[in-house]
């Protein structure tokens, strides 16, 4: 979990400087990466080899919530 979490914020940090400092069509590359990773990230914590209780549910619903958080703000009519 703690991996998990430590690749989040490299993530978010690569995110921000790219909405800082890339054009609009860098932005929306980093977000179609940060909606696969988070997807991935939510899989992953659904693979791990034990039983599944309410914080490994929940903690995979994390990422599953950023990624479809991602999906609605790429496909949104937003500029």
């Amino acid at each position: 979990m703690r991996m998990i979490g430590i690749t989040l914020v490299a993530l978010a940090g690569n995110m921000f400087s790219v909405s800082r400092w890339g054009s609009p069509h860098s932005v929306r590359a980093s977000g179609w990466v940060m909606l696969f990773s988070a997807a991935g990230l939510g899989v992953l914590t659904l693979a791990i080899p034990t039983h599944l209780n309410w914080f490994s549910i929940a903690y995979s619903s994390v990422g599953f919530g950023f990624s479809l958080a991602y999906l609605w703000a790429l496909v949104s009519k937003r500029t």
